[in-house]
C-alpha cells in the first residue's frame, strides 16, 4: 500500500473494529514476549533450539516468506498486469527451490550470521564487515518499505487517508514490532511467523470464498470479467502484454524476475530459519513443506487478483494513486457490502490484523538479522575479536534490534506519502547481486577465496545502489521518489539484469587475481577448508555458531555426498 492510501469511510462499527485490532495486537504482544522467557544466549536469541519439526518449521519459514510485498504487490499486479502477474507469483514460489540448494550446506555450518557463512572460506574479519554490509543494505530498505505498509494499512483501519495519520500510525506500529524484536528473540518470532501463515491463509480462504460467491461459482465469467476491468482486454491474457513496448521493457520485466528467483531465496531473514533447523533434513523437508504453503497462497493471490479486476477494474484499483498494491484491501470491502455494512468493516478488519501479524513476522525477522550484523560480526568478531562474553552479547544484540528498530521507524516516517514501493525491489536485488553470488561460490566453488569474496559483495551491492539512485524509480518519471528531479540516465528500474552477472564475474575475477597474489591455490588440495571438509565429508568442521559458556551444538553426521 505505499505510494498510495484507501480512501474508506467511517462506518458506524469503527470503534468496535478499533478496540478489537488493538486487543490483538497486545495479545500478538504478549505471544511472542511468553514464547521466548526461557532465551538466556545470544545463540538462542539468534537461532532459538533448535527442536523445531519439520512441519513447524515449514510454516515459521513460509510466514517469513509471506511480506506485505508478496500479499499486496501480487494481487495488485495480477489485478493490472493480468498473465504478468502470474508470472511474479511464479518467481517467488521458484526461489525456494534455489533455497532448497542451499539448504543443506548452510544448516551444516551451524552458523547464525551471514558473516560466519563467508568466513568458511576467506578468513579474518573482512569478510564479517563485508556480510555486515550486505545484511543492513538488503535489511534496511525492506524494513522502510514493511513499516509504511503497516502506516497505511492502520490509517485505513481507522477511516483516514491522510499522510500526516499514516505517520503517526507508523510511528505506533513500529515501535510495538520493534518491541516485540527486542523482547521475543527467535523462538518467539517463530510463533509469530506460525500465527502470521495461518492467520493470512484463513483470511484469503475467506475472501476467495466470498469471490466465488459473488460469481456463483463461474470462474470463466469472473476472468472474463477481469479482462473487460482491464485497460486493454485483448492483451490482458497475454504473456508479455502489459509490460510495455520495445527491449528495454523486457528486459526490465526479465532483470525484474530474475532478482525475484535469486534474491528472495537470500533474504537475511529468510536464511535466519535455515540457521534455526536442527539438521540437513529436517531444513529440506521443511522446505518442501514451505513450498507448498506458499504455491497455495500465491494461488489465492492470483484468484484474487483476477477477482479485484473483474469487481473493481483497473481505474477503481489505481483511483488516482501510481500503485495498484491497495486492491487486496480494495476488495475485501467491496465483497461484503462497502464500507457503509458492518460486514465490510469485519473483513476489513480481519484482513488488516492478518497483514499486522505478517509485518510483525517479517519486521522480526528482519531486525534479528541486522542484529546479528551488528553485535555477533561486528561487535563479537571484529570490535571485541571474540572477547565479549556471552551475556554482553545478548546485551548488544537486544540494543541493536531497537537502534536498529528506530532507524527504519524514522525512515518509513520519512518516506511516508512518497513512491518508495522500489525499496522492496531495491532490497531483493542487493541479495540477488551480492548475497546469492557469494553463498553460491562458497558452496560450491573450491577456488573462491578473500579478494573473490570482497569484489563480490561490495562490487554487487555497490552496482546495484548505484544503478537504482539513476533509475527512473527515483527520478525522471511521475511514480518517481522524487518526481520533480530528472538525473534518470539509467533506463530500467531493475538493473538485476547487469548487477547479477556483473556479481559473479567480479567474485571469478577478484579469486583469480587473489589466488595469483596470494601464488598458491585455494582449493582442498593445499589448503582444505572448514567449507570443503563440510561439503566432502558432512560433518561440521567445529561448531560455529558458539561463544564462550555457549551449550554446544550437536551434530549429526549426513551419509549422502552433496
Amino acid at each position: 500500500m505505499t505510494g498510495g492510501t484507501l480512501h474508506l469511510a467511517v462506518s458506524g462499527s469503527r470503534n468496535h473494529v478499533l478496540i478489537g485490532f488493538m486487543l490483538f495486537m497486545m495479545l500478538t504482544l504478549f505471544l511472542t514476549v511468553f514464547s521466548s522467557l526461557d532465551e538466556h544466549s545470544a545463540r538462542e536469541f539468534y537461532t532459538g533450539d533448535r527442536t523445531l519439526p519439520a512441519w513447524k518449521g515449514g510454516l515459521a519459514l513460509a510466514g517469513t516468506y509471506t511480506s506485505t510485498s508478496l500479499l499486496l504487490t501480487v494481487t495488485g499486479v495480477v489485478a493490472t498486469a493480468g498473465f504478468d502477474g502470474i508470472t511474479t507469483a511464479t518467481s517467488i514460489l521458484l526461489s525456494l527451490g534455489g533455497l532448497l540448494l542451499l539448504a543443506r550446506p548452510i544448516q551444516l555450518s551451524g552458523a547464525c550470521t551471514l558473516g560466519e557463512l563467508l568466513s568458511l572460506r576467506a578468513h579474518g574479519t573482512a569478510p564479517r564487515i563485508a556480510a555486515a554490509v550486505a545484511t543492513l543494505a538488503v535489511a534496511g530498505p525492506f524494513l522502510v518499505v514493511q513499516l509504511m505498509s503497516a502506516g497505511s494499512i492502520t490509517a485505513s483501519l481507522l477511516g483516514y487517508s491522510g499522510t500526516g495519520i499514516q505517520k503517526i500510525c507508523t510511528v505506533m506500529i513500529g515501535c510495538l514490532v520493534v518491541t516485540c524484536g527486542v523482547l521475543s528473540g527467535a523462538k518467539g518470532l517463530t510463533s509469530v511467523q506460525v500465527l502470521a501463515v495461518t492467520g493470512i491463509g484463513t483470511a484469503l480462504f475467506v475472501i476467495c470464498a466470498y469471490a466465488v460467491h459473488a460469481f456463483h461459482g463461474d470462474i470463466d465469467a469472473l476472468i472474463g470479467a477481469a479482462a473487460q476491468g482491464s485497460t486493454d482486454p485483448s492483451r490482458f491474457l497475454s504473456p508479455g502484454g502489459t509490460i510495455g513496448v520495445g527491449s528495454s521493457s523486457y528486459l526490465d520485466f526479465a532483470g525484474g524476475q530474475f532478482a525475484l528467483v535469486l534474491g528472495s531465496a537470500c533474504m537475511p531473514h529468510v536464511l535466519n530459519r535455515l540457521y534455526a533447523m536442527k539438521d540437513p533434513a529436517t531444513a529440506r523437508r521443511s522446505i518442501r513443506y514451505a513450498a507448498a504453503i506458499v504455491a497455495v497462497l500465491c494461488t489465492a493471490l492470483i484468484f484474487l487478483g483476477f477477482t479485484a479486476a473483474a469487481r473493481l477494474g483497473t481505474r477503481g484499483i489505481f483511483g488516482g494513486r501510481t500503485q495498484a498494491d491497495g486492491a487486496l484491501m480494495l476488495l475485501a470491502r467491496s465483497l461484503t457490502g462497502g464500507t457503509g455494512n458492518g460486514l465490510g468493516q469485519l473483513m476489513f478488519a480481519a484482513v488488516a490484523c492478518a497483514l499486522f501479524l505478517c509485518i510483525l513476522a517479517v519486521v522480526g525477522g528482519t531486525t534479528l538479522a541486522a542484529a546479528g550484523a551488528l553485535a555477533r560480526d561486528s561487535y563479537h568478531y571484529v570490535a571485541r575479536r571474540r572477547r565479549s562474553a556471552p551475556p554482553d552479547e545478548l546485551v548488544i544484540a537486544r540494543v541493536a534490534v531497537a537502534l536498529f528498530g528506530v532507524a527504519g521507524v524514522t525512515l518509513a516516517v520519512l518516506a511516508q506519502g512518497h513512491s518508495a514501493g522500489f525499496l522492496a525491489q531495491l532490497a531483493t536485488t542487493v541479495a540477488a547481486s551480492a548475497v546469492a553470488p557469494a553463498l553460491l561460490y562458497t558452496f560450491y566453488w573450491r577456488r573462491f577465496n578473500r579478494t573473490g569474496l570482497l569484489w563480490t559483495v561490495y562490487g554487487g551491492t555497490t552496482l546495484t545502489i548505484g544503478l537504482y539512485l539513476f533509475s527512473p524509480s527515483v527520478s525522471g518519471s511521475p511514480s518517481a521518489l522524487i518526481p520533480t528531479a530528472d538525473f534518470a540516465w539509467f533506463g530500467l528500474n531493475s538493473p538485476a539484469v547487469f548487477s547479477v552477472p556483473a556479481a559473479f564475474l567480479l567474485g571469478w575475477a577478484g579469486s583469480l587475481l587473489g589466488e595469483r597474489r596470494d601464488g598458491r591455490a585455494s582449493g582442498w588440495e593445499e589448503d582444505p577448508s572448514a567449507v570443503d571438509t563440510l561439503l566432502l565429508t558432512g560433518r561440521r568442521p567445529a561448531p560455529i555458531c558458539a561463544a564462550p559458556g555457549d551449550p554446544p551444538a550437536s551434530v549429526r553426521p549426513v551419509r549422502r555426498p552433496l
